[in-house]
């Protein structure tokens, strides 16, 4: 038995001990962890547990390693959903929206007799915890693992407490699925008899048992290959090892938090309020950082949305709190970088586009901050004048919608003054716009179904045999209808998805859409054929989406031709070896920081989204056009080779780090110009793919550039097609399709010149009306009005210019000695409902309390709308025109 005489102290240290614990000695395979952003797992934003890279294997989806027990340390986010520790961050010892989570996994091999007795000789033995300082939960009907602690292990009775299933008991991961009793293991951090045991003690490591199987009716049945999960917190071991009160006091943290206070000149220590927002910002930034290395952009949707919104939550606690003016965090990722790198080496990778797509982040939300908060302050002080507790949801709808400012901000803020938000109020006003931290969920049948697990242990893998032929014969594995394994399929267009024992059929992956075709039942006199809408791939198995077209029924065992439509497999297999050359070619363009972000890839066309932080010009743009095809029409042969991973690497093939590889990849080459690791479908020579063609270049997200174009028949048709509109536009334009672009900016420039004429003509008329506004002005301030005002809405819309220019020569008509406030009202052009108000005021009506920008405020927020402006003059942007006279009666009387 291997001793250990010096026990780990950093959480390097740590990590490393448990990975080589359970490789070295217990003879696990140690597996990278894998991306936050889980992979073929839609359901999930961020992966929030060590197990959910494992899933589709416990379910017996895909196949277990060799020797099938596992060891990782798994990159965690616990920052949306009900899981989410974002609130309690930096004001409790141990929660974090980052972590590292250690584990080790059985699938099918060991069960509880061996793994608890690791888990404590790992605890006391590695990391040499007092084992007097250790208790033990286990599940209230869990004997077994009761009796293997006290009479196995050791462990007192007195230390073992049973509890129910909110605290020891797991999954399943849907409605059904697999599921078992848990064990924990827990450290008394005082070993205080006075204090109570939920403040003494800390989870440390949990362990569980996957042994039952829960059906649709809830029943449990034993499940015949066992597995095991456990999950160990580094964080938290790293602070029981280390003998520190909370887990930012341990070095994981240390070193970033001594940045931080650098950074700032607050020292840690200092005062409560300053305590927390270091912790946040340290924390905060160590979540972006793994979030942007593993390909996470901010954006308004999704995960992006939750980076952004962590992001922008940093920035407030470090300006408002620690003093920072300006942008911050990206200045401290090479911390980061320099202290985890070398276990993540994606943070090296991705350093140079981490800090660039951070720092352009912060410039645009520190540009908006400031108004954002003045707004939010404003609104605050008014809702504690009327005595108010609970903030408008719209209006922090408002503040999001306007100035970027994430709910989540806002409810720190009201957090900090004692007051609540209506949340339902802001729900309300999302309207119809997407829930946005819960974006990008879609139903996925990986972990809810478990029919496909059940076809797999019956029947095997699929093999797919569609790189050397279209057409191919095999059998019914198994048959699909709503969900449910049937032996027959039969009736006129009947929807079925269908497995067959080996399949020509390419399912859709790596952003190639799926293959295309039919089958033909060659068992018996009738046959019958199906259309093949779509294929995809669920773990092992290779789904064909039917519909039953004609002939009797189809059975399990018949025979089939299956044939893929060849002229949908040219094209996707067209677009996808484009899409290859577009990427050499932006690399060898725009430089090799240009990394993969996305792509989409179809017989009618294809996008491909990449990582670059600025626009792409459009000389850049044709010169990546050029350049891909000067390599189609050198008519590169394509390579496709099987070959052990490393070697791939090793041969410069280019591989995607959120793509899910094993030992043995498959490298396609086309000549010089490009080397890939894909398991797509391609042409046999670049020549084949004729022409590419870019037809657009957009941002998709902040630092993510998109690049949509069309290879083949599809690019010509439309080379054709553009064409044939230069042509039509010549000939309306009467002249050669050489000076088409001349003539245009001709026309152009003498429209300008009539617009500026009839804009001046509109502000002359409207100027007509000055004499007879200033004359109202004069009426209403003799007029005994408490608030003296004059309301004008104009019949249509008017420029801006036009509406400031009349108010101001009707202000400077009306008596000065007089109040005068001034509303112009135009409506806006079309159908749309909504307007524009001027307000403008004079010193007299401004010293009577009547300031333009306040008078405005009101007015605009019953209308829907907002704006600003300064006591004199201020202008807004009306929602609702009809509730423009009520509204200016409610606020002025």
């Amino acid at each position: 038995m291997p001793t250990h005489p010096a026990p780990p102290r950093t959480g390097a240290q740590i990590r490393e001990a448990f990975l080589a614990y359970f490789e070295q000695e217990l003879g696990h395979k140690r597996l990278p962890s894998a991306s936050l952003v889980p992979a073929n797992n839609p359901t999930v934003l961020l992966t929030p547990a060590g197990m959910l890279p494992f899933v589709p294997i416990f379910l017996g989806v895909e196949p277990a390693p060799n020797p099938p027990r596992a060891t990782t340390s798994q990159k965690c986010a616990r920052v949306s959903g009900k899981a989410s520790d974002l609130e309690a961050v930096g004001r409790t010892p141990r929660h974090h929206t980052f972590f590292e989570m250690l584990g080790n996994f059985s699938f099918g091999d060991y069960f509880k007799a061996d793994v608890i007795p690791w888990a404590w000789r790992f605890v006391t033995e590695v990391l040499q915890l007092p084992a007097e300082r250790l208790w033990v939960s286990v599940f209230r009907d869990d004997d077994e693992s009761y009796a293997i602690w006290n009479q196995q292990v050791g462990v007192p009775a007195e230390r073992i407490f049973r509890c129910d299933e909110a605290d020891n008991f797991w999954g399943p991961p849907g409605p059904t699925g697999p599921c078992g009793p848990c064990t924990e293991i827990h450290y008394d951090l005082t070993q205080n008899p006075n204090d109570p045991l939920d403040t003494r003690l800390v989870e440390i490591w949990n362990l569980v048992f996957m042994e039952s199987f829960k059906d649709a009716e809830g029943r449990f049945t034993p499940l015949e290959h066992k597995n095991v999960d456990t999950g160990a917190g580094l964080e938290r071991l790293a602070m029981v090892v280390q003998g520190v009160a909370n887990t930012f006091e341990t070095d994981l943290f240390t070193p970033l938090m001594a940045a931080v206070s650098a950074a700032c000149g607050v020292p840690y220590g200092a005062g409560p309020a300053t305590d927390v927002a270091l912790k946040i910002v340290a924390d905060h930034l160590r979540f972006i950082a793994f979030a942007l290395a593993d390909g996470v952009v901010p954006s308004n949707e999704g995960r992006g949305y939750i980076l952004r919104m962590i992001l922008r939550r940093a920035l407030r606690y470090g300006k408002q709190y620690l003093g920072f003016e300006g942008p911050f965090l990206a200045a401290l990722l090479p911390t980061i970088v320099a202290y985890y790198g070398e276990a993540y080496p994606e943070l090296l990778a991705k350093a140079a586009a981490s800090n660039t797509l951070l720092l352009r982040e912060e410039h645009r939300f520190l540009e908006t901050l400031d108004k954002g908060s003045k707004h939010l302050e404003e609104e605050l002080q008014a809702l504690k004048a009327s005595g108010g507790h609970v903030f408008s949801g719209a209006m922090a709808f408002r503040l999001y919608d306007t100035y970027g400012f994430p709910l989540e901000l806002t409810k720190d803020v009201l957090q900090e003054q004692g007051l609540s938000l209506d949340e339902a109020g802001f729900e309300a006003a999302m309207d119809e716009q997407k829930q946005l931290a819960r974006g990008a969920r879609k139903h996925n049948a990986l972990v809810n179904d478990t029919v496909y697990a059940d076809i797999v242990g019956d029947v095997g893998p699929s093999t797919f045999v569609g790189y050397q032929a279209l057409e191919h014969r095999s059998t019914v594995q198994a048959l699909i209808v709503e969900g449910q394994r049937v032996s027959t399929v039969s009736g006129t267009n009947t929807p079925f998805e269908l497995v067959l024992a080996a399949t020509p059929f390419y399912p859709e992956g790596g952003g190639q859409v799926g293959d295309k075709g039919h089958v033909l039942c060659e068992t018996g006199q009738e046959g019958g054929t199906a259309l093949v809408l779509s294929t995809r791939k669920v773990g092992q198995l290779i789904v064909h989406s039917c519909l039953w077209d004609q002939g009797k029924a189809l059975q399990v065992g018949d025979a089939l031709l299956a044939s893929v439509d060849d002229t949908h497999r040219q094209g996707s297999a067209c677009h996808h070896s484009a899409t290859h050359l577009l990427h050499a070619a932006l690399r060898q363009v725009l430089g090799p920081e240009v990394t993969q972000a996305g792509s989409s890839v179809t017989a009618e066309g294809a996008r491909f989204d990449v990582s670059f932080p600025r626009a792409i010009s459009a000389s850049e743009l044709l010169r990546v056009e050029a350049l891909a095809n000067q390599w189609i029409t050198a008519n590169y042969a394509k390579e496709a080779v099987e070959l052990p991973l490393e070697e791939a690497k090793a041969a410069g093939a280019l591989a995607m780090f959120d793509e899910k590889y094993g030992d043995t990849v498959r490298m396609v080459r086309f000549g010089p110009a490009s080397v890939e690791l894909c398991g797509g479908t391609h042409v046999a020579s670049t020549a084949t793919i004729g022409v590419l063609r870019i037809t657009g270049e957009q941002a998709v997200a902040a630092g993510v550039r998109r690049i949509e174009f069309e290879a083949g028949p599809v690019a010509y048709r439309g080379f054709r097609q553009q064409e044939n509109r230069l042509k039509e536009l010549a000939g309306a334009l009467k002249c050669p399709a050489e000076e088409v672009l001349e003539r245009v900016q001709k026309l152009q420039e003498g429209l300008k010149q009539s617009e500026k004429q009839v804009a001046l003509l509109e502000e002359q008329s409207l100027l007509g009306l000055a004499p007879q506004l200033a004359e109202a002005l004069r009426e209403a301030a003799s007029s005994g009005m408490a608030k003296p005002h004059v309301l004008h809405c104009l019949p249509k819309a008017a420029p801006a210019a036009a509406l400031k220019a009349l108010g101001e020569a009707a202000m400077a008509m009306a008596p000065a000695e007089q109040p005068a406030l001034l509303l112009l009202a135009a409506p806006s052009s079309g159908d749309e409902g909504g307007g524009t108000l001027l307000a403008l005021a004079n010193a007299v009506a401004q010293q009577q309390g009547l300031a333009a920008g306040a008078v405005l405020s009101q007015v605009a927020k019953l209308c829907g709308g907002g704006g600003g402006g300064k006591p004199a003059m201020a202008q807004a942007g009306l929602k609702v025109w009809a509730q423009l006279p009520s509204a200016v009666a409610q606020v002025l009387g």
